[in-house]
């Protein structure tokens, strides 16, 4: 007999049984396959999908699926990043997802990245505060919103810059050697502000909340920590992780000190550094696709305009296929770097019988096949790279066990790209979403890449991981990796010596000084490495200034001029008149006015409430229950799923504190562009570069191709000569060209630019009845670069910049070396198979010379905007004879520079001096003739109506100090504060005495007319002629201009000493040619309406 208490159980049983007998009932039983499949389905297409499913396929339903599965849930980070949020996360994302689990230690790699959010704040119900505050400056606010005037601080701080909305997400995730499976433990919104210590105090304690869980000896010991490209990241994982070189007692040691060259710096733990390589490619292929390019041998510059001329040779290749690969509209296209590297390669290999022809007349072409078939050996020996981390983390594994698989694809961060991928295809590749979206995504994610990785039959593949664009299972996938991947089989002492070697039969081809490969030299100790090239502890791209506290609000610094380095110059063309940089722009500065009538008028909080749909709103508690604000203070609302917390009352209103969000925090909210590429932040490679790769027939004589000999002139300290370069890159119109027509690009007023290398060429033994002629000795002028924290410096090829009008291409003529004696043979050891080389005659530089300068005068060029070379040898540049004197110069513009110090010169029609500035020095002309002072010059032309000091006697204009021509009147419109304004007469500052006297008799001229109006104070500030001005011109006391002090300024004590805004030269300075003050024009006020 059935116990009473299993009788309602028993008629459970029996109704269920016939139920399904009449097929009311449909009993199900799921399996793990099942619950995998409604998880899929729930996290990529929602419930409604899942319910649909549910209904026709009989998969598991959500209600199921909440009772048999565990959903991922990351912690987010309100305020400051602490460690609890870690672990939290590393206990419910890593412990307890693996508790099951029997596998043995493996190594763990950490994985930091960031991803795209919109700004905006967000509530979170389940903590009762506000997200979305960047974690570095959220310290300064109480994210709990107590009362509306809470969200109101916070709205005000973010507009004051104390705490930002975040800009992006930073994800750290966990990743183990020999898995597919990523666990991100963090996800912090970040305003971008932090610097190198702030990453660094995060990534220090990530490890060290990993290593006081139970996850360092249950999951397994920290190998690495990787991260992409960013340069704050870059420096702070430096300073982490490489600080402390390997000891003799680690295990490590005895494998790694045999491999020669290597990095032997880690972090504490031995916690290496790690760089994804596709990054590398991308990088490499950017450096090679910018205008300067990558120079290689000598200093040949390899950019992606010489290599638009040679790619078109391949057959697969023509010129709309080699546009894409250079200038592709995405520049983080992975498969794209590749293929470029790979077509580099490719056609380096096809060329080597024209690099090897030692006698080929076409020297610059077999120059440039030269450096492209060593940056195509360069790339082929990169494509597999074994960097520092790969080669530590192999050494470990074997340590750990050297029977378990090493997968050189576990280096990098792929498992967290891959993380990046699903939480952007749950969004259907939307990045708009909030930071509680964002984190719900994550979840998602993780829980996808589970399915994934129990079941990889059903995961497409990732196309932007791929390495090319062919169809189906992702090459690098672990599972069709081919060869014995057994770490403990691996010799790698000898790998790496088989690696230097291949690396040596490069070089020994190329170009450069043996001195320059000597492995075995450089590598005696451990101060130097491939990282460590310089030693001093200085790499490359790390630097070592402190970095400013970015918590502090950033005053407004000082505008101060950049130098640009000593390899890079530029020749600058100026305003004929104004001085000024052609196609900049003088303004005046006007106040404008918006017109308040166009603009839309805000909604205020309130409004903003109102227009809310009062349909959503929740209802409200029974009158029987006690408010908690008081008697007078409406019922909270109630209702399943309500949480009180979650309200705040304003004006008698119980207010959501998501809805206090979005008007009062979010208040500009708007939203980014989802168009990835639009995305791209400020300081990256830009996208839709503004380039015409159309080169035009190359046997057109009258066009200028990117890779032509061009001569331009140069200054060297007060030497001004003629430069030989061999151009780089070209622009029209600030538009990147292949070519340029050579009528356009030498126009007077061209907006052409040319950029190219200084070349060394040698001088040759002529005989006593015949003109030297020039050889191209196969190299490039260098300068000095200082390195960047150190005390030590290199040499770099100079690159200059030069207007199309100071451009004169020349067409030299080949030779051979080994046919002449009038040259050292042994002086052209850098020309490629030192056999033939090319040659330009004296005469013809010389007239180049002469011409360009002469161009340089019409175009009033100012000798300082000429670029200066400051070579590291002082007898490769300017060139000289065999004998070692200068070969060509120009002697007119040495004797400028000796005498204005590289100012622009120019000749006073007065007096016929050379004068650097014409208005100060016109400006003392009319200034000595106003105080009836004799000038110590005779002055040239005689003016009739003032003999003794013939300067214009009616308003002399402050250019050429004569009276009475038209082309000096000038004419300056004056906005006003309306809409309207007015025109009036510009009147030099020396004038106003005479200006005033002849066109407003009302007013007081001091010294001149004392009867009258008062002459407004500020009038008087600007005419005013300052007692430095007149001692440094020259001018006697008993000529200076009467002192006047204004009705208004009687009294007052502390009078500023009225100074004129114009620069000043000391006494010691001043001289006839060199004036004190620069002449200016003041609108005439006196005569504005109103005044």
């Amino acid at each position: 007999m059935w116990p009473y208490e299993m009788v309602p159980v028993c008629d459970e049983v029996v109704n269920k049984l016939e139920d399904a007998l009449e097929g009311v009932y449909h009993p199900r039983g799921y399996g793990a396959d099942d619950l995998d499949m409604a998880t899929l389905i729930y996290r990529l297409g929602g419930r409604q999908l899942l319910f649909a499913l549910n209904q026709k396929l009989c998969l598991p339903s959500l209600r199921t699926l909440q009772a048999k599965s565990t959903f991922t849930s990351l912690m987010p980070t309100i305020g400051p990043i602490r460690n609890e949020q870690f672990d939290q996360n590393i206990q419910t994302i890593v412990l307890d997802a693996r508790a099951a689990s029997t596998l043995p230690l493996r190594g763990v790699s950490f994985m930091v990245d960031e991803i795209a959010l919109e700004e905006m704040a967000v509530h979170f119900s389940k903590y009762n505060k506000v997200g979305g505050l960047c974690w570095k400056h959220s310290h300064v606010v109480d994210p709990v919103l107590r009362t509306y005037d809470s969200a109101v601080s916070i709205a005000q701080k973010i507009h004051d810059g104390k705490v930002h909305l975040r800009k992006e997400l930073t994800v750290i995730g966990v990743s183990c050697f020999r898995e597919d499976e990523i666990y991100p433990i963090l996800a912090a919104p970040t305003c971008k502000a932090e610097d190198a210590s702030d990453m660094e105090r995060i990534l220090a304690q990530t490890i060290e909340c990993w290593n006081i869980s139970s996850a360092a000896t249950s999951v397994g010991p920290v190998w690495s920590f990787a991260t992409d490209g960013d340069a704050t990241r870059r420096a702070a994982g430096h300073k982490l992780f490489v600080k402390t070189p390997l000891p003799p007692d680690s295990p490590l040691y005895g494998m790694l000190v045999n491999l020669p060259g290597l990095n032997l710096f880690t972090g504490a733990g031995e916690v290496t550094l790690d760089f994804d390589f596709k990054h590398v490619f991308k990088r490499l292929c950017t450096l090679v696709r910018s205008p300067t390019g990558i120079v290689l041998n000598n200093g040949r510059v390899i950019n992606s305009m010489m290599l638009a001329h040679y790619l078109v040779w391949l057959p697969a290749y023509d010129e709309a296929a080699m546009t894409k690969l250079l200038h592709p509209d995405d520049p983080q296209d992975v498969p794209r770097a590749v293929a470029l590297m790979q077509a580099i390669i490719e056609f380096s290999t096809s060329q080597h019988h024209v690099t090897n022809n030692s006698f080929s007349l076409d020297i610059d072409t077999r120059a440039d096949l030269a450096s492209t078939s060593l940056l195509g050996a360069l790339f082929e020996s990169i494509l597999l790279p074994f960097i520092e981390n790969a080669a530590f983390c192999l050494v470990k594994q074997q340590t750990l066990d050297p029977y378990a698989q090493f997968f050189l694809g576990d280096v990098g961060d792929d498992p967290l790209e891959i993380l990046f991928g699903r939480t952007r295809m749950i969004g259907a590749h939307n990045s708009a979403c909030s930071y509680a979206q964002a984190l719900d995504r994550l979840g998602a994610a993780k829980d996808i890449d589970g399915v994934f990785k129990r079941h990889p039959d059903l995961d497409p593949g990732h196309r932007r991981l791929k390495l090319t664009r062919h169809e189906g299972v992702d090459h690098i996938n672990r599972d069709i990796w081919k060869g014995d991947i057994i770490s403990g089989r691996c010799d790698l002492p000898l790998a790496w010596s088989r690696g230097r070697d291949d690396a040596l039969s490069i070089l020994i081809s190329s170009q450069l000084d043996h001195s320059h490969y000597t492995f075995a030299e450089h590598f005696q100790t451990f101060d130097i490495d491939m990282l460590c090239p310089f030693g001093q502890g200085k790499y490359f791209g790390i630097s070592t200034d402190e970095f400013p506290d970015t918590s502090l609000v950033p005053d407004i610094p000082p505008h101060v001029p950049v130098t640009p380095p000593s390899e890079c110059l530029e020749t600058l063309l100026t305003d004929r008149e104004n001085g000024v940089a052609a196609g900049c722009v003088v303004e005046e500065c006007a106040e404008l006015h918006g017109d308040d009538e166009d603009e839309e008028a805000a909604l205020t909080f309130q409004e903003a409430l109102i227009a809310e749909s009062p349909a959503d709103a929740p209802s409200s508690q029974p009158p029987n229950q006690l408010p908690p604000q008081g008697l007078l203070a409406p019922v909270l609302p109630l209702g399943p799923g309500i949480r009180p917390d979650d309200y705040v009352l304003y004006n008698d209103r119980w207010v959501h504190k998501q809805t206090l969000c979005c008007l009062i925090i979010n208040k500009d909210f708007v939203s980014k562009s989802l168009n990835r590429l639009e995305r791209v932040r400020e300081g990256f490679t830009k996208v839709n570069k503004r380039i015409d790769m159309s080169a035009g027939r190359i046997t057109d004589r009258n066009l200028f191709l990117v890779g032509d000999i061009f001569v331009t002139i140069l200054r060297t300290g007060r030497t001004l000569s003629i430069g030989v370069l061999r151009s780089t890159s070209a622009s029209l119109n600030g538009v990147s060209c292949a070519s340029v027509n050579t009528t356009v690009m030498k126009a007077l007023r061209t907006t052409a630019k040319v950029t190219g290398q200084l070349l060394t060429v040698i001088a040759n033994r002529p005989s006593p009845d015949a003109h030297p002629v020039f050889l191209w000795d196969g190299g490039y002028v260098t300068s000095r670069s200082v390195i960047q924290g150190s005390s030590q410096s290199t040499e770099r090829v100079v690159v200059v910049t030069v207007p199309g009008s100071l451009v004169e291409p020349i067409n030299p003529d080949p030779t051979f070396i080994r046919l002449r004696n009038d040259v050292n043979a042994d002086a052209f050891s850098q020309v490629n198979g030192g056999q033939s080389t090319w040659e330009i005659s004296w005469d013809v530089l010389q007239g180049a010379c002469d011409l360009l300068w002469a161009k340089a005068v019409d175009l009033k060029v100012p000798l300082k905007s000429i670029a200066t070379v400051t070579p590291s040898k002082e007898n490769i540049f300017p060139y000289q004879h065999s004998d070692g004197t200068p070969a060509v110069v120009s002697l007119e513009a040495c004797n400028l520079l000796a005498a204005s110090d590289g100012d622009r010169v120019s000749i006073c029609p007065l007096c016929e001096s050379r004068v650097a500035n014409m208005h100060n020095h016109i400006g003392q002309h009319i200034l000595h003739a106003l105080s009836s002072t004799p000038e110590e010059v005779a002055l040239k032309e005689p003016f009739r109506l003032m003999t003794i000091y013939k300067v214009g006697n009616t308003l002399p204009c402050g250019f050429c100090g004569r009276s009475g021509r038209p082309e000096c009147a000038i004419t300056i419109t004056v906005p006003a504060k309306a809409a309207t304004t007015w025109d009036t007469n510009a009147v030099w500052r020396y004038n106003m005495h005479e200006h005033i006297l002849q066109e407003h008799e009302e007013y007081v001229v001091p010294g001149q007319r004392d009867a009258g109006l008062v002459l407004p104070a500020s009038v008087w500030k600007e005419m005013k002629l300052t007692d430095l001005e007149q001692t440094a011109s020259r001018i006697p006391k008993t000529h200076w201009q009467p002192s006047y002090t204004p009705p208004d300024e009687i009294g007052k004590e502390n009078i500023p000493l009225l100074i004129s805004r114009g620069s000043k030269r000391s006494a010691a300075q001043a001289g006839p040619s060199r004036p004190s003050k620069k002449a200016r024009t003041i609108a005439t006020a006196l005569s504005a309406p109103g005044a």
